[in-house]
């Protein structure tokens, strides 16, 4: 049971971070391709803790950073306690 809320907690940072991608996609090619797409999926899934703070630090939208980072903190600390038991 830990686990699983554990990945879901993941799943959801992950979630975020490509929200945030998409926004950054949008902002910066307003006529994206599927090359765009691409290469925003491959950039988004190395760094996705990275990916919220730009719209956090650029535009002030902090609500990304926030969810991510709360989710990847309870992901880790369900992890842990399913470790332990």
């Amino acid at each position: 049971m830990l686990r699983s809320l554990s990945y879901l907690f993941y799943a959801i940072s992950i979630g975020v971070a490509f929200l945030a991608s998409f926004e950054i996609l949008n902002q910066m090619f307003p006529e994206y391709g599927l090359f765009h797409m691409l290469v925003g999926l491959i950039g988004t899934a190395m760094f996705f803790p990275l990916i919220p703070l730009y719209p956090a630090i650029n535009d002030g939208e902090w609500m990304y950073l926030i969810i991510c980072y709360i989710s990847i903190l309870f992901g880790v600390i369900f992890s842990n306690k399913a470790r332990k038991s």
